[in-house]
């Protein structure tokens, strides 16, 4: 058996877009320790898709507000692109009304504050959902 095959999330591909550099930093940091590939990063939501497109990603994950567009406006792109890739939205602040929304449109949400840990489970749950779509 393959040394990473208890981590489900050891060959996942993950396109990140956040305007914060820093954060975008510490995250792709945090994330390729655990075995994640972030295979593009993005300041903005026209990147984000630009990325998507020519790294065909297991998943993207994207800023809620951003240059350009809003995460929502880039999700529902990505995913009328894509059905079956996952994105999943972050954002600083919660908001009842935006989490309903990206669930309307099959998009995950995550607060930034509940973690590096609570991304990682989300993006395993994403992926492992779109696989068996």
């Amino acid at each position: 058996m393959e040394e990473t095959s208890h981590r489900p999330h050891a060959a996942t591909t993950v396109v990140l877009a956040d305007d914060d550099a820093r954060f975008r930093s510490i995250v792709k940091s945090e994330l390729e320790d655990d075995g994640y590939a972030v295979v593009a990063e993005a300041s903005t939501a026209r990147e984000a898709r630009e990325m998507a497109e020519s790294h065909n990603p297991d998943v993207v994950v994207i800023d809620l507000v951003m240059a350009g567009s809003d995460g929502l406006s880039t999700a529902r792109e990505l995913m009328d692109d894509d059905p079956q890739r996952p994105v999943v939205v972050i954002s600083s602040l919660f908001d009842p009304v935006v989490e309903q929304e990206a669930a309307r449109l099959g998009a995950w949400y995550l607060e930034k504050v509940e973690g590096l840990e609570a991304l990682e489970h989300l993006i395993d749950g994403a992926v492992a959902v779109s696989q068996h779509r």
